[in-house]
């Protein structure tokens, strides 16, 4: 005890009482706690059974803590010395230590280690301290509102986690359940084609085995009567046996033909499981968006359908546009009624073989008024086909990019767009069955925006083509052989009766192909002859 005697009773002091250790435990970090103490503070212990230090937040094991005997012995030997007096010198502790913050006695301020310090009688000590406390409470209590607030904020960020991992695992059910669906229907679907291919076999088969049957026993009753005859004498032999040759060349003139059976299964190969992944993935897009074309918006050039699904330049000399800025006056363009704020959205447009157009989307506080400047910073995010064979994309560029040229020239586009993911796709959606992606814009739009359409000038003639919107019931496609999305189309060579069709529920598009055929079965020649 003899270096600082007046700090012995800090060491000796819990860090979180300020009172001399009871039962005191020391931490893996070094800190020592009153046992109670260290479970107050500490609360429960985090996953892996560890709770942080107060001192230092390092992680400890409290369940392997035991009491520190050594601290307890010093705790129990200090504990005798007299309240207020020195544990070396057994004298009052009259005279405060500035340098070390501790009271000592007249021995240790004169003699012992804190000879030469800043020393003040307590008293004054004890009144200067004391106007010292409303600030330093002030620190205190500043400082637990930034910690509160820490705390609040940690607290608000585990909600938002939470409701984060809600709605992810909302999501991956939900797309999963969709996945689910379609296959459960694709398959029953497969499976019920199978067994009606199977019945429609079996039928035919068993009426061909009973045919033969019959013929096999006559010819057993043939083989029989020609046993008989062999025996018969000769001039009764001779007579019978005429007969029995005709009747049996006649029987033998009238065998039927052996069916032939040709039974083709689907190869379950890479492209078998490429053509369902295609199917899937159409399958999970949102349902198709019912939108009409606004015809406030559109350039005085442009006719509408009385439907709002059409739209073309027309090849009249136009008047002259009106003031109201929402209408286009340069561009030859024209937006949907509908406006997009949030969510998930997607829509198709038909634009058969037209040379020239421009799809996407529009900011709703963009300028339409004079030439567009086609680019997402001015609110315009398009996907366009300029010349009949090249697509590019209208990008943050001074000239747009052009994209790949694909096989052939796609005939109706698909817009994907998700405020929520930050994304506006856009697909070759010319296969009823399977979207091809062109392009895709990964950035948040800046607010809501409007379905765009630029039907592009007439150019004398050759770019009068229409753009149609695509609706759930189909209206303005009279013209476009494209299959019903809510059946299976067998084609004629691969499935007895010609264009028949195996419906499956609505929103899973299965229209049939040379992959999808299931069973093929031909009968060279059916029993009745008929076939």
């Amino acid at each position: 005890m003899s270096a600082a005697p007046g700090l012995l009773h800090q060491e000796l002091s819990c860090p979180l009482c300020l009172q001399l250790f009871d039962a005191p435990v020391t931490a893996e970090c070094g800190h020592s706690f009153c046992r109670a103490c260290l479970s107050r503070v500490a609360g429960e212990p985090a996953a892996d059974g560890t709770v942080l230090c107060p001192c230092c937040q390092a992680p400890t094991r409290p369940q392997a803590l035991s009491t520190n005997q050594q601290l307890a012995r010093l705790v129990e030997g200090l504990a005798q010395v007299p309240q207020g007096h020195c544990e070396e010198h057994l004298d009052p502790l009259s005279i405060y230590c500035e340098q070390d913050r501790a009271l000592v006695c007249g021995v240790c301020a004169s003699l012992g280690s804190h000879r030469g310090h800043r020393l003040l009688p307590a008293a004054e000590a004890h009144a200067r301290l004391k106007t010292q406390l409303p600030q330093q409470k002030m620190q205190l209590q500043e400082a637990c509102m930034r910690k509160e607030k820490s705390v609040a904020v940690l607290e608000h960020q585990l909600v938002e986690v939470e409701e984060m991992v809600r709605q992810f695992r909302g999501a991956v059910g939900e797309q999963l359940g969709k996945m689910r669906v379609f296959l459960a229907a694709l398959e029953g679907s497969l499976d019920r084609e199978a067994e009606r291919v199977r019945g429609e076999a079996g039928v035919a088969l068993r009426r061909e085995l009973g045919s033969l049957n019959s013929y096999l026993e006559q010819l057993r009753q043939m083989e029989k009567v020609l046993e008989e005859v062999a025996d018969k004498p000769q001039t009764e032999f001779l007579m019978k046996y005429c007969l029995v040759t005709s009747r049996l060349q006649k029987i033998l003139g009238e065998s039927p033909p052996p069916a032939r059976l040709d039974i083709q299964l689907p190869v379950i190969s890479d492209d078998f499981k490429f053509q369902v992944w295609r199917k899937m993935f159409r399958a999970l897009m949102p349902a198709l968006k019912e939108l009409t074309f606004d015809p406030c918006s559109a350039h005085p050039s442009l006719v509408l359908s009385p439907s709002g699904r059409r739209v073309e330049c027309s090849e009249q000399k136009a008047p002259p546009a009106g003031e109201d800025p929402c209408q286009f006056d340069k561009a030859v363009a024209v937006v949907a009624h509908q406006l997009l704020s949030d969510g998930e959205h997607y829509w198709e447009v038909e634009v058969g073989d037209k040379p020239r157009w421009a799809l996407g989307v529009i900011a709703a506080q963009a300028n339409r008024r004079g030439r567009l400047h086609a680019v997402p910073s001015q609110g315009l995010w398009l996907l366009g086909l300029r010349d009949g064979k090249i697509l590019e994309a209208h990008v943050e560029a001074k000239e747009p990019r052009p994209l790949r040229t694909p096989e052939r020239r796609p005939s109706r586009i698909g817009i994907y767009l998700s405020f929520g993911d930050g994304v506006l796709s856009f697909y070759d959606a010319s296969d009823a069955d399977a979207l091809e992606l062109l392009f895709a814009f990964h950035e948040r739009l800046p607010g809501p925006v409007y379905p765009f359409f630029d039907v592009c000038w007439h150019d004398k003639g050759k770019n009068t083509q229409p753009l149609l919107l695509v609706g759930p019931d189909g209206e303005e496609l009279e013209n476009s052989a494209r299959r019903s999305p809510c059946s299976l189309i067998l084609p004629s060579s691969l499935g007895p009766p010609q264009g028949s069709r195996l419906t499956v529920p609505k929103g899973l598009p299965l229209s049939g192909s040379s992959a999808w055929a299931c069973i093929h079965i031909t009968l060279a020649k059916c029993i009745t002859g008929t076939c």
